[in-house]
């Protein structure tokens, strides 16, 4: 999966498009120093992305903006917590 197109909306908030997913904008909120994903546009009931992609897009899009260790932090915390 890659990014096709992303941009700033609001404050702390950021809109994208994937390739795996060219009809659905997904829009991304600002927490703790990461983006996760807030809400999407455009959802097809035929093909709705999974988590395994939800997880990917919040992936790519907090690489591309440089807060992909906030992110990793996160997930790290998760699972150091549920165990």
């Amino acid at each position: 999966m890659k990014i096709i197109h992303w941009s700033y909306t609001r404050k702390y908030q950021v809109k994208s498009v994937f390739d795996s997913f060219p009809d659905i904008v997904a829009v991304f909120r600002q927490i703790n120093g990461y983006y996760f994903i807030y809400t999407m546009k455009g959802l097809d009931s035929i093909e709705l992305p999974s988590r395994k992609h939800y997880v990917q897009m919040e992936y790519l899009i907090n690489k591309e903006l440089g807060t992909l260790p906030a992110y990793k932090n996160r997930k790290a915390l998760q699972q150091r917590e549920s165990s």
